[in-house]
Protein backbone atom coordinates (compact mmCIF):
# COMPACT_ATOMS: atom_id res chain seq x y z
CA UNK A 1 0.00 0.00 0.00
CA UNK A 2 1.28 3.48 -1.44
CA UNK A 3 1.88 6.29 1.75
CA UNK A 4 -0.59 7.50 -0.22
CA UNK A 5 -2.83 5.13 1.76
CA UNK A 6 -1.35 5.99 5.04
CA UNK A 7 -3.31 8.13 7.98
CA UNK A 8 -0.94 9.89 9.21
CA UNK A 9 -2.72 11.99 11.37
CA UNK A 10 -3.14 10.20 14.90
CA UNK A 11 -6.48 8.67 15.13
CA UNK A 12 -8.58 9.57 18.21
CA UNK A 13 -7.76 13.19 18.47
CA UNK A 14 -10.58 15.13 15.97
CA UNK A 15 -7.97 14.24 13.24
CA UNK A 16 -10.47 15.44 9.98
CA UNK A 17 -10.02 14.50 6.02
CA UNK A 18 -11.19 10.65 6.09
CA UNK A 19 -14.19 9.17 7.22
CA UNK A 20 -11.89 6.48 9.45
CA UNK A 21 -11.06 9.33 11.35
CA UNK A 22 -14.19 10.31 12.83
CA UNK A 23 -15.01 9.77 16.42
CA UNK A 24 -17.29 7.38 17.66
CA UNK A 25 -19.02 10.42 19.44
CA UNK A 26 -20.11 11.95 16.28
CA UNK A 27 -21.93 8.49 15.49
CA UNK A 28 -24.17 8.35 17.87
CA UNK A 29 -24.73 12.07 19.22
CA UNK A 30 -28.57 13.07 20.39
CA UNK A 31 -28.98 9.22 20.94
CA UNK A 32 -31.15 7.75 23.15
CA UNK A 33 -30.15 5.00 24.95
CA UNK A 34 -32.32 2.25 25.96
CA UNK A 35 -31.78 0.22 28.83
CA UNK A 36 -32.99 -2.42 31.00
CA UNK A 37 -32.97 -2.74 35.04
CA UNK A 38 -30.77 -6.01 35.87
CA UNK A 39 -33.57 -7.42 37.80
CA UNK A 40 -36.06 -7.32 35.44
CA UNK A 41 -37.36 -10.27 33.81
CA UNK A 42 -36.55 -12.14 30.73
CA UNK A 43 -39.86 -11.37 29.30
CA UNK A 44 -39.37 -7.30 29.94
CA UNK A 45 -35.97 -7.43 28.23
CA UNK A 46 -37.63 -8.86 25.72
CA UNK A 47 -40.46 -6.48 25.52
CA UNK A 48 -37.85 -3.64 25.66
CA UNK A 49 -35.93 -5.26 22.37
CA UNK A 50 -39.07 -5.32 20.15
CA UNK A 51 -40.98 -2.37 21.01
CA UNK A 52 -37.88 -0.49 20.40
CA UNK A 53 -36.63 -2.49 17.24
CA UNK A 54 -33.39 -3.51 18.67
CA UNK A 55 -31.44 -6.53 19.39
CA UNK A 56 -29.52 -5.91 22.41
CA UNK A 57 -29.56 -3.48 25.47
CA UNK A 58 -27.51 -2.96 28.48
CA UNK A 59 -28.54 -3.77 31.80
CA UNK A 60 -28.14 -1.17 34.45
CA UNK A 61 -27.96 -2.17 37.93
CA UNK A 62 -29.46 0.06 40.20
CA UNK A 63 -28.05 -1.05 43.78
CA UNK A 64 -24.22 -0.28 42.14
CA UNK A 65 -25.07 2.61 39.70
CA UNK A 66 -23.28 0.04 36.72
CA UNK A 67 -23.63 -1.78 33.89
CA UNK A 68 -23.17 -5.34 34.89
CA UNK A 69 -23.58 -6.69 30.84
CA UNK A 70 -25.62 -6.44 27.82
CA UNK A 71 -29.04 -8.77 27.25
CA UNK A 72 -29.12 -10.05 23.06
CA UNK A 73 -30.96 -11.99 21.32
CA UNK A 74 -27.86 -14.36 21.03
CA UNK A 75 -28.31 -15.11 25.40
CA UNK A 76 -31.93 -15.84 24.43
CA UNK A 77 -31.57 -18.24 21.92
CA UNK A 78 -28.58 -19.61 24.12
CA UNK A 79 -31.19 -19.40 27.37
CA UNK A 80 -33.86 -20.98 25.50
CA UNK A 81 -31.50 -24.20 24.09
CA UNK A 82 -30.79 -24.40 27.80
CA UNK A 83 -34.14 -24.72 29.07
CA UNK A 84 -35.90 -26.67 26.27
CA UNK A 85 -34.74 -29.58 23.72
CA UNK A 86 -36.82 -31.03 21.18
CA UNK A 87 -37.02 -35.19 20.98
CA UNK A 88 -39.15 -37.48 19.68
CA UNK A 89 -41.48 -34.11 18.47
CA UNK A 90 -41.97 -33.24 22.55
CA UNK A 91 -40.52 -30.17 23.75
CA UNK A 92 -38.44 -31.32 27.32
CA UNK A 93 -35.69 -29.43 29.54
CA UNK A 94 -32.37 -30.62 27.88
CA UNK A 95 -31.37 -31.66 31.43
CA UNK A 96 -34.08 -34.50 31.11
CA UNK A 97 -33.14 -35.08 27.17
CA UNK A 98 -31.35 -38.44 26.20
CA UNK A 99 -29.58 -35.75 24.14
CA UNK A 100 -26.83 -34.05 25.98
CA UNK A 101 -27.50 -30.71 23.88
CA UNK A 102 -25.16 -28.32 22.03
CA UNK A 103 -21.69 -27.11 24.08
CA UNK A 104 -23.31 -23.76 25.16
CA UNK A 105 -26.67 -25.30 26.16
CA UNK A 106 -24.55 -27.27 28.63
CA UNK A 107 -22.15 -24.23 29.34
CA UNK A 108 -25.84 -22.40 29.69
CA UNK A 109 -27.47 -24.44 32.05
CA UNK A 110 -24.26 -24.83 34.26
CA UNK A 111 -24.04 -20.54 33.97
CA UNK A 112 -27.99 -20.62 34.93
CA UNK A 113 -27.57 -23.22 38.09
CA UNK A 114 -24.99 -21.19 39.32
CA UNK A 115 -26.82 -17.67 38.79
CA UNK A 116 -25.71 -14.03 39.28
CA UNK A 117 -25.04 -13.69 43.02
CA UNK A 118 -27.64 -11.72 44.72
CA UNK A 119 -30.43 -11.62 41.43
CA UNK A 120 -33.77 -12.94 41.46
CA UNK A 121 -34.01 -16.49 39.47
CA UNK A 122 -36.23 -14.95 36.61
CA UNK A 123 -33.88 -11.79 36.62
CA UNK A 124 -32.56 -11.03 32.67
CA UNK A 125 -29.17 -9.81 34.39
CA UNK A 126 -28.58 -14.27 34.98
CA UNK A 127 -28.31 -14.79 30.96
CA UNK A 128 -26.95 -11.38 30.12
CA UNK A 129 -23.57 -12.49 27.88
CA UNK A 130 -24.47 -15.83 27.87
CA UNK A 131 -23.91 -16.74 24.76
CA UNK A 132 -20.56 -15.31 24.83
CA UNK A 133 -20.80 -14.13 21.13
CA UNK A 134 -21.75 -10.14 21.68
CA UNK A 135 -20.43 -9.20 25.48
CA UNK A 136 -20.40 -5.80 26.56
CA UNK A 137 -17.82 -3.88 24.79
CA UNK A 138 -17.34 0.16 25.53
CA UNK A 139 -15.19 2.61 23.81
CA UNK A 140 -14.40 6.24 24.90
CA UNK A 141 -16.20 9.01 22.78
CA UNK A 142 -12.77 9.56 21.13
CA UNK A 143 -12.07 6.62 19.82
CA UNK A 144 -12.56 6.48 15.93
CA UNK A 145 -14.15 4.79 13.45
CA UNK A 146 -11.19 2.98 12.38
CA UNK A 147 -10.43 1.24 15.42
CA UNK A 148 -14.36 0.71 15.78
CA UNK A 149 -14.38 -1.19 12.80
CA UNK A 150 -11.44 -3.31 13.50
CA UNK A 151 -13.69 -4.72 17.01
CA UNK A 152 -16.80 -5.66 14.44
CA UNK A 153 -14.31 -6.88 11.85
CA UNK A 154 -13.99 -9.40 14.58
CA UNK A 155 -17.30 -10.18 14.82
CA UNK A 156 -18.83 -7.78 17.89
CA UNK A 157 -21.92 -5.89 16.67
CA UNK A 158 -22.38 -3.10 18.45
CA UNK A 159 -19.89 -1.26 20.89
CA UNK A 160 -20.95 1.11 24.06
CA UNK A 161 -20.04 4.23 23.86
CA UNK A 162 -19.34 5.79 27.38
CA UNK A 163 -20.04 8.85 28.56
CA UNK A 164 -18.22 7.64 31.59
CA UNK A 165 -17.74 4.76 34.08
CA UNK A 166 -21.24 4.69 34.67
CA UNK A 167 -22.74 6.69 31.69
CA UNK A 168 -23.33 4.90 28.33
CA UNK A 169 -23.41 8.36 25.56
CA UNK A 170 -24.57 6.29 22.64
CA UNK A 171 -24.58 2.62 21.66
CA UNK A 172 -22.91 2.15 17.88
CA UNK A 173 -23.95 -0.67 15.94
CA UNK A 174 -22.40 -2.36 12.78
CA UNK A 175 -25.14 -1.37 10.88
CA UNK A 176 -24.41 2.56 11.54
CA UNK A 177 -20.49 1.93 10.60
CA UNK A 178 -21.57 0.25 7.43
CA UNK A 179 -24.09 3.39 6.57
CA UNK A 180 -21.27 6.08 7.25
CA UNK A 181 -18.97 4.54 5.20
CA UNK A 182 -21.31 4.24 2.61
CA UNK A 183 -22.45 7.92 2.65
CA UNK A 184 -18.71 9.41 2.35
CA UNK A 185 -17.44 6.46 0.00
CA UNK A 186 -16.99 9.24 -2.78
CA UNK A 187 -15.59 12.05 -0.15
CA UNK A 188 -11.83 10.87 0.44
CA UNK A 189 -11.78 7.21 -0.28
CA UNK A 190 -8.68 5.73 -1.01
CA UNK A 191 -8.33 4.03 -4.64
CA UNK A 192 -8.32 0.59 -2.70
CA UNK A 193 -11.40 1.41 -0.87
CA UNK A 194 -13.24 2.33 -4.44
CA UNK A 195 -11.74 -0.94 -6.46
CA UNK A 196 -13.49 -2.95 -3.60
CA UNK A 197 -16.79 -1.35 -3.78
CA UNK A 198 -16.66 -1.71 -7.55
CA UNK A 199 -15.64 -5.78 -7.10
CA UNK A 200 -18.34 -8.29 -7.45
CA UNK A 201 -19.46 -10.36 -4.58
CA UNK A 202 -17.93 -13.28 -6.73
CA UNK A 203 -14.44 -11.57 -6.84
CA UNK A 204 -14.55 -11.61 -3.35
CA UNK A 205 -14.84 -14.84 -2.31
CA UNK A 206 -18.47 -14.47 -0.80
CA UNK A 207 -19.75 -16.98 -2.91
CA UNK A 208 -18.91 -20.36 -0.91
CA UNK A 209 -21.85 -23.10 -1.88
CA UNK A 210 -21.31 -24.25 1.73
CA UNK A 211 -24.06 -22.00 3.06
CA UNK A 212 -25.90 -23.76 6.12
CA UNK A 213 -30.21 -23.71 5.31
CA UNK A 214 -33.14 -25.39 6.78
CA UNK A 215 -36.57 -26.31 5.50
CA UNK A 216 -39.85 -24.33 6.25
CA UNK A 217 -40.80 -27.24 8.53
CA UNK A 218 -37.98 -27.69 10.08
CA UNK A 219 -38.53 -27.36 14.11
CA UNK A 220 -37.37 -23.62 15.66
CA UNK A 221 -35.57 -25.74 18.36
CA UNK A 222 -33.31 -27.19 15.83
CA UNK A 223 -33.22 -24.27 14.04
CA UNK A 224 -31.36 -22.37 17.19
CA UNK A 225 -29.14 -25.37 17.52
CA UNK A 226 -28.00 -25.04 13.90
CA UNK A 227 -27.37 -21.10 14.57
CA UNK A 228 -25.57 -21.37 18.20
CA UNK A 229 -23.49 -24.64 16.50
CA UNK A 230 -22.31 -22.54 13.77
CA UNK A 231 -22.06 -18.89 15.34
CA UNK A 232 -24.41 -17.39 12.84
CA UNK A 233 -27.30 -15.42 12.88
CA UNK A 234 -29.61 -16.73 10.48
CA UNK A 235 -30.82 -19.44 8.13
CA UNK A 236 -31.95 -19.08 4.68
CA UNK A 237 -35.24 -21.28 4.36
CA UNK A 238 -35.21 -23.25 1.22
CA UNK A 239 -37.59 -25.63 -0.19
CA UNK A 240 -36.96 -29.37 -2.01
CA UNK A 241 -35.48 -28.21 -4.69
CA UNK A 242 -32.95 -25.86 -2.80
CA UNK A 243 -34.76 -22.54 -4.00
CA UNK A 244 -34.59 -20.15 -1.59
CA UNK A 245 -38.00 -19.12 0.30
CA UNK A 246 -37.79 -17.44 3.33
CA UNK A 247 -35.11 -16.26 5.86
CA UNK A 248 -35.00 -17.45 9.59
CA UNK A 249 -33.25 -14.52 12.12
CA UNK A 250 -32.14 -14.35 15.24
CA UNK A 251 -34.20 -11.45 15.65
CA UNK A 252 -37.09 -13.13 14.87
CA UNK A 253 -36.06 -15.45 18.35
CA UNK A 254 -37.43 -12.25 20.29
CA UNK A 255 -40.74 -13.20 19.99
CA UNK A 256 -40.71 -16.12 21.71
CA UNK A 257 -40.39 -14.77 25.15
CA UNK A 258 -44.27 -13.60 24.49
CA UNK A 259 -44.98 -16.42 22.63
CA UNK A 260 -43.54 -19.29 24.25
CA UNK A 261 -45.34 -22.35 22.52
CA UNK A 262 -43.94 -20.81 19.18
CA UNK A 263 -40.85 -22.69 20.41
CA UNK A 264 -42.26 -26.11 19.45
CA UNK A 265 -43.40 -24.93 16.11
CA UNK A 266 -42.01 -24.97 12.47
CA UNK A 267 -39.51 -22.15 11.17
CA UNK A 268 -42.19 -21.39 8.54
CA UNK A 269 -44.25 -20.52 11.66
CA UNK A 270 -42.33 -18.69 13.58
CA UNK A 271 -41.21 -16.21 10.59
CA UNK A 272 -44.75 -15.65 9.76
CA UNK A 273 -45.86 -14.76 13.10
CA UNK A 274 -42.29 -12.37 13.58
CA UNK A 275 -43.21 -10.53 10.30
CA UNK A 276 -46.88 -10.12 11.42
CA UNK A 277 -46.12 -8.47 14.90
CA UNK A 278 -43.07 -5.94 13.73
CA UNK A 279 -45.81 -4.93 10.77
CA UNK A 280 -48.05 -4.52 13.22
CA UNK A 281 -45.17 -2.60 15.52
CA UNK A 282 -44.31 -0.52 12.22
CA UNK A 283 -47.60 -0.02 10.40
CA UNK A 284 -45.75 -1.76 7.03
CA UNK A 285 -45.18 -5.27 5.41
CA UNK A 286 -41.81 -6.47 6.19
CA UNK A 287 -40.19 -8.46 3.28
CA UNK A 288 -38.81 -11.95 4.25
CA UNK A 289 -35.79 -12.07 2.52
CA UNK A 290 -33.65 -9.84 0.49
CA UNK A 291 -30.97 -11.36 -1.79
CA UNK A 292 -28.50 -10.72 -4.65
CA UNK A 293 -26.71 -13.05 -7.93
CA UNK A 294 -22.98 -13.36 -7.61
CA UNK A 295 -22.01 -10.99 -10.03
CA UNK A 296 -23.60 -7.81 -7.79
CA UNK A 297 -21.11 -5.11 -6.92
CA UNK A 298 -20.48 -4.78 -3.10
CA UNK A 299 -21.68 -1.21 -4.02
CA UNK A 300 -24.77 -2.38 -4.79
CA UNK A 301 -25.08 -4.75 -1.67
CA UNK A 302 -24.25 -1.60 0.63
CA UNK A 303 -27.25 0.39 -1.47
CA UNK A 304 -29.92 -2.58 -0.63
CA UNK A 305 -28.91 -3.03 2.58
CA UNK A 306 -29.16 0.30 3.25
CA UNK A 307 -32.13 0.74 1.44
CA UNK A 308 -33.88 -2.13 3.60
CA UNK A 309 -32.40 -1.90 6.70
CA UNK A 310 -31.40 -5.67 6.46
CA UNK A 311 -27.69 -6.94 8.28
CA UNK A 312 -27.42 -9.64 5.35
CA UNK A 313 -27.87 -10.71 1.99
CA UNK A 314 -28.13 -13.93 0.33
CA UNK A 315 -26.37 -14.71 -2.31
CA UNK A 316 -28.37 -16.47 -5.06
CA UNK A 317 -27.80 -17.83 -8.91
CA UNK A 318 -30.21 -19.49 -10.80
CA UNK A 319 -30.69 -23.89 -10.92
CA UNK A 320 -28.44 -25.27 -13.63
CA UNK A 321 -31.61 -25.38 -16.22
CA UNK A 322 -32.23 -21.97 -15.76
CA UNK A 323 -28.71 -21.09 -15.84
CA UNK A 324 -28.92 -22.38 -19.55
CA UNK A 325 -31.86 -20.83 -20.15
CA UNK A 326 -30.21 -16.93 -19.62
CA UNK A 327 -27.52 -17.80 -21.45
CA UNK A 328 -29.69 -18.74 -24.40
CA UNK A 329 -31.43 -15.91 -23.87
CA UNK A 330 -34.34 -17.85 -22.99
CA UNK A 331 -35.50 -16.33 -19.86
CA UNK A 332 -38.25 -13.49 -21.02
CA UNK A 333 -36.70 -10.84 -18.60
CA UNK A 334 -38.59 -8.12 -18.13
CA UNK A 335 -35.87 -5.75 -18.40
CA UNK A 336 -35.23 -3.53 -21.39
CA UNK A 337 -31.47 -4.09 -20.95
CA UNK A 338 -30.62 -0.85 -19.61
CA UNK A 339 -29.44 0.19 -16.47
CA UNK A 340 -32.08 1.19 -13.42
CA UNK A 341 -30.95 3.46 -10.57
CA UNK A 342 -32.06 2.64 -7.30
CA UNK A 343 -32.26 5.00 -4.34
CA UNK A 344 -30.87 4.75 -1.07
CA UNK A 345 -33.40 5.30 2.09
CA UNK A 346 -30.73 7.07 4.17
CA UNK A 347 -28.99 10.14 4.72
CA UNK A 348 -26.91 9.54 1.81
CA UNK A 349 -28.48 10.79 -1.23
CA UNK A 350 -26.26 8.37 -3.30
CA UNK A 351 -28.23 6.13 -6.44
CA UNK A 352 -26.60 2.84 -7.51
CA UNK A 353 -27.00 1.74 -11.45
CA UNK A 354 -28.76 -1.48 -10.95
CA UNK A 355 -28.37 -3.85 -14.02
CA UNK A 356 -31.25 -6.48 -12.70
CA UNK A 357 -30.68 -9.08 -15.01
CA UNK A 358 -27.24 -10.11 -13.39
CA UNK A 359 -27.83 -7.94 -10.18
CA UNK A 360 -31.16 -8.83 -8.88
CA UNK A 361 -31.47 -12.06 -6.78
CA UNK A 362 -35.50 -14.02 -8.18
CA UNK A 363 -37.88 -16.07 -6.96
CA UNK A 364 -36.37 -19.78 -7.42
CA UNK A 365 -32.85 -19.22 -7.33
CA UNK A 366 -30.56 -21.63 -5.13
CA UNK A 367 -28.72 -20.33 -2.31
CA UNK A 368 -24.85 -19.88 -3.21
CA UNK A 369 -22.90 -17.85 -0.75
CA UNK A 370 -23.98 -14.69 2.32
CA UNK A 371 -22.67 -11.30 2.88
CA UNK A 372 -23.27 -10.45 6.41
CA UNK A 373 -21.95 -6.96 8.06
CA UNK A 374 -19.89 -8.80 9.17
CA UNK A 375 -17.93 -9.70 6.09
CA UNK A 376 -18.58 -6.07 4.33
CA UNK A 377 -16.62 -4.69 8.05
CA UNK A 378 -13.59 -7.15 7.47
CA UNK A 379 -13.25 -6.13 3.66
CA UNK A 380 -13.56 -2.50 4.51
CA UNK A 381 -10.80 -2.96 6.97
CA UNK A 382 -8.71 -4.77 4.74
CA UNK A 383 -8.80 -2.34 2.00
CA UNK A 384 -8.94 0.77 4.10
CA UNK A 385 -5.65 2.98 4.93
CA UNK A 386 -4.03 2.28 8.12
CA UNK A 387 -3.39 4.56 10.88
CA UNK A 388 0.07 4.77 12.22
CA UNK A 389 -0.65 4.94 15.86
CA UNK A 390 -1.77 1.66 17.62
CA UNK A 391 -4.72 1.12 16.64
CA UNK A 392 -6.28 -0.28 19.82
CA UNK A 393 -4.99 2.02 22.42
CA UNK A 394 -7.81 3.88 23.44
CA UNK A 395 -10.18 0.46 23.35
CA UNK A 396 -11.62 -0.74 26.11
CA UNK A 397 -14.19 -4.05 26.88
CA UNK A 398 -16.13 -5.26 30.06
CA UNK A 399 -16.01 -9.12 29.31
Amino acid sequence: MSGQDTISERPGVGATGHWLLTQARELVENQKVVQVDAEASVEEACDALIEHGIQSVPLYDSKSHSYVGMFDVHDLAAYILARRGSVGGRTRSVSQSSDTGSPLARQAMEHLDGGRRGSRSDAVSRISDLSHLNPFYSVVPETTVAQVAQVFAKGAHRVAVMESERAIRGILSQARVVRFFFEHSDDATSGAEKLLLDASLESLRLVTRDVVTVSPDTPVLKALSLLESHRITSLPLVDAAGCLVGNLSLSDVKYLARERHMAASSCRELVQAARYWQGMRDGQDRAAIFSARPQATLRYVLAKLIATGAHRIWIVEPPAGAMHRESSGLTGSSDNGGARRASVSSASSQTVPVDLNRFAGEFGDTVCGVVSLTDILRLIVDAAPKPRADPEYNYASMD
